[in-house]
């Protein structure tokens, strides 16, 4: 069994230790929440990007202070259009290793030019990226040999989500998720595995709005890294202006609904269906359309910051069994590395 299928199953216990530590140390993990900021930054690269978008969005949805979530190489190389002098941020780099390079330089530089505080997030304790942060989020739980970042991804932003969080909602909306991450994965694997292994599909389309864009991204990124297969990204409505056109009956799209948004989301969906695309949807309601693939999750999942988590988690195993159904090593994607140093 490779090292990628462990560190995915692996993922409920990961999440029972990480809650455990939180909840266990949350006035050391988080007394940077005691000062006041005009605004939050989240950064990293690749997946950690990925992460900073929804990050992002669910800090501003919950605290009602603007956040945004931006690549690291932006914060040092075009700092002008992130930050600006009179405001004081909370600056949250984020780093499965914490010595990419970028992440580790746009910590550097933001500490050197910009008012506020650093938090580096990261899985390794001793990496430069703890070190060097005025404070740290660290989960060694999460600790992955693969090359493709898998529970260290859902890890961090459990450990982000519960910062947002208040007391009350963190215990309400996070604790049922060990249980419903290890209940879904016995049910459903297998309908991922049949969906991942049809030679039918040749274009991959991932779409979410709100704070499933950043995993709707993620989620393109895990299909693209283990099985080198073509994928796009894009907001539910977004689609329908102008990139709607590749869509044929070799298209599947990975459709992650929210529960605001989903009456807008169906119509969307209802459109590429009948423009002959599939339908691969992770969500709490069904769509009741042909050609659909659906993993439901229960009435706890219909809480949007839960399902975002498990959400990722099937979107990983989708990247997985298509690597394998081509024949390819997840643990080994061509052309990346673990670490990625300039």
């Amino acid at each position: 069994m490779d090292w990628t299928y462990r560190e995915i199953h692996r993922q409920p216990q990961t999440f029972r230790e990480t809650l455990h530590a939180l909840n266990a140390e949350k006035n050391r993990f988080f007394s940077f929440l005691e000062e006041s900021f005009d605004e939050f930054i989240f950064t990293g690269c690749g997946t950690s990007y990925n992460l900073s978008l929804t990050a992002a969005h669910l800090w501003q949805s919950i605290a009602y202070i603007p956040a945004r979530g931006v690549p690291a190489s932006e914060v040092f190389l075009f700092p002008q259009g992130i930050l600006l002098p009179a405001r004081r941020y909370l600056f949250f780099a984020i780093s499965r290793s914490g010595e990419t390079t970028e992440t580790v330089k746009a910590l550097e530089f933001f500490a050197s030019s910009c008012t506020g505080k650093t938090v580096g997030v990261t899985c390794e304790p001793h990496s430069t990226l703890a070190q060097r942060a005025e404070s740290a989020l660290v989960f060694p739980s999460a600790h992955e040999e693969s090359v493709v970042m898998t529970q260290s991804f859902s890890t961090m932003l459990l450990g982000l989500l519960f910062g947002a969080l208040t007391s009350q909602k963190r215990e309400a909306i996070l604790s049922p998720l060990p249980e419903m991450v290890e209940r879904s994965l016995l049910h459903e694997e297998k309908t991922v595995q049949d969906l991942a292994s049809s030679s039918h599909f040749h274009k991959f389309i991932f779409l979410g709005n709100g704070p499933y864009y950043g995993i709707a991204w993620e989620g393109s990124l895990k299909l693209k890294e283990m099985s080198l297969a073509p994928t796009e990204t894009f907001h539910f409505l977004e689609f329908r202006h102008g990139p709607k056109s590749i869509v044929d009956e070799h298209t599947l799209i990975v459709a992650l609904t929210s529960s605001s948004a989903f009456s807008y989301e169906k119509e969307v969906l209802q459109e590429m269906v009948g423009l002959g695309a599939s339908i691969f949807h992770l969500g709490a309601q069904s769509l009741s359309l042909p050609r659909t693939t659906e993993i439901l999750f229960g009435e706890a999942g219909k809480e949007d910051p839960l399902r975002l988590i498990l959400d990722v988690v099937f979107l990983q195993l989708l990247g997985y069994f298509r690597a394998k159904h081509q024949g390819l090593n997840p643990d080994e994607p061509r052309h990346l590395t673990k670490v990625v140093k300039l």
